[in-house]
């Protein structure tokens, strides 16, 4: 017979889900200020073909875990619904 697991045992006991949320917001400061690229801010971005996009950016592709934070212009970037690359981007402009 199995007996209960008691997840309340010891409430000091480290949140390992906000630890892994903590390291995870880390890394993707790192990846922002690796690519220059202010992440989660309000921005006004000109890609190619002069469309102009104004809203947070964002990681168009959540991953569960970031590599080295390196310059990497396949990066996908999201605005809204509109994904881009860097490459696609003519300028950037952070509103706030």
């Amino acid at each position: 017979m199995q007996s209960e697991f008691n997840f309340d045992s010891n409430p000091a006991a480290p949140d390992g889900l906000a630890a892994w949320r903590r390291d995870r917001d880390q890394q993707r400061l790192a990846l922002a200020r690796a690519n220059g690229l202010p992440l989660n801010h309000r921005c006004r971005v000109t890609l190619l073909g002069d469309v102009v996009l104004e809203g947070f950016l964002r990681l168009a592709e959540e991953e569960l875990f970031l590599h080295e934070p390196t310059r990497d212009l396949r990066l996908r970037l999201q605005i809204d619904r509109c994904s881009f690359t860097p490459r696609e981007i003519l300028s950037l402009v952070r509103l706030d």
